[in-house]
């Protein structure tokens, strides 16, 4: 991820993490269940010019997740 361009702006893209209070989890809306899984966000990256901020999880446990809550699962 170090020479990776911002898709915003092209500026030069700074790896790191993001941080909330305790952490931060993401929840997919093709979850169908009441209870949905959540995915820790484990990276991100921050544009040095504009700021753009994008975040990382690991996808194959998002697919799964996906998977075991649903019925159906995901295409």
């Amino acid at each position: 991820m170090q020479d990776q361009k911002c898709p915003k702006c092209g500026g030069e893209m700074d790896s790191g993490r993001a941080q909330a209070e305790n952490s931060l989890i993401y929840y997919s809306d093709w979850q169908k269940k009441t209870f949905k899984l959540g995915i820790l966000v484990d990276k991100a990256c921050a544009c040095l010019t504009c700021g753009y901020v994008e975040l990382y999880l690991n996808a194959e446990v998002l697919k799964k997740r996906i998977q075991d809550n649903n019925s159906s699962g995901i295409k």
